[in-house]
């Protein structure tokens, strides 16, 4: 099959890495993939001459099927190639709402999810919460969330990760994904670390600017992930960190709880710095605990070619009802 996947552009090395990944696990399965990234920042000419420029590479690829990774004016530009099967992934804030941008543009941007998914012959959603908070195509709609590569992300020794990485044998280190700091709470973070100085607790801050493959050398020098956000669809960091046996402390948003809720050492918390404090001093008593975090992951099937081979059958779907 050939697949024409269209992905938001950004700069970051990091930025929508799990659809990037999922393209190299149907690569993997024999199906032939291009990628077009749509640039979000444009003029109205900018939209007419990049509309122009996919319709040039649909016509030079030809492609069976068109995936749509995320939501909002991405889907909706994808969603202009009627000739051709969609399929749209929705992964959160796309679907959700989000407070981090002005209001005018979080209404666009829903609103042409929306036309999105009243045009695809297939919607993913990357968790059950989000399938219902679509207003419109659940009945064309599956629950999928992103696979992860279990060969990548895996458990690591404490120590010689940190060595590699020239941090501080002697600290707690606690992971944390702040790409978004509003949505993500970074500042709610903080404050946590802040509650833990007196057990030399620090942050493992990442913004998205580390190279993807060394993400899990920063997972195994943490003595726990933490995830406090507002927001969430499937958080790719609880995947990850279940993978490399790492503990999860976490507030109830998104899929985390479907994730964690079989995991040893893993928690679902208030959205409070003393709550989320407290477990975190739990962890850092049992002295480097581990988790059962992956045979979970490959019990629900999100080791990342279990996922490929149901995203392939998703497909095959789109196309029967094109046809």
């Amino acid at each position: 099959m050939k697949i024409l996947h269209v992905i938001p552009y950004h700069p970051s090395p990091s930025a929508f890495i799990f659809a990037k990944r999922q393209i190299e696990d149907l690569g993997e399965l024999g199906h032939s993939n291009e990628i077009f990234y749509f640039k979000t920042s444009f003029s109205v000419f900018g939209f007419f001459h990049q509309l122009k420029s996919l319709k040039c590479q649909v016509k030079a690829f030809a492609p069976d099927l068109i995936h749509a990774h995320y939501g909002t004016i991405n889907a909706f530009f994808a969603s202009r190639i009627s000739s051709v099967p969609l399929v749209v992934s929705f992964h959160g804030s796309d679907i959700n709402y989000t407070r981090d941008i002005h209001w005018l543009r979080e209404k666009l941007g829903k609103f042409l999810s929306f036309i999105a998914a009243k045009r695809a012959g297939k919607i993913i959603c990357v968790s059950e919460k989000l399938q219902n908070n679509l207003p419109i195509g659940k009945e064309k709609s599956t629950v999928l969330a992103s696979g992860i590569n279990t060969l990548l992300f895996r458990e690591m020794e404490m120590n010689t990760c940190k060595e590699s990485l020239g941090l501080d044998l002697k600290k707690n280190y606690f992971f944390f994904n702040s790409n978004n700091p509003i949505v993500k709470r970074l500042d709610l973070a903080n404050e946590v670390v802040e509650l833990l100085r007196d057990l030399n607790a620090e942050l493992l801050s990442l913004n998205g600017d580390v190279e993807p493959s060394e993400i899990p050398v920063y997972l195994n020098s943490c003595v726990a992930s933490l995830l406090c956000s507002d927001s969430e669809g499937s958080p790719m960091v609880i995947k990850e960190a279940m993978a490399c046996g790492l503990p999860i402390v976490s507030v109830d948003v998104g899929d985390v709880r479907e994730r964690i809720q079989h995991v040893t050492n893993c928690f679902i918390v208030k959205q409070e710095a003393k709550a989320i404090s407290e477990k975190m001093r739990e962890l850092i008593a049992l002295n480097n605990p581990k988790t059962n975090g992956l045979d979970i992951l490959r019990e629900q099937k999100l080791d990342y070619l279990s996922v490929a081979k149901q995203l392939e059958n998703i497909y095959f779907q789109a196309l029967q009802i094109h046809h």
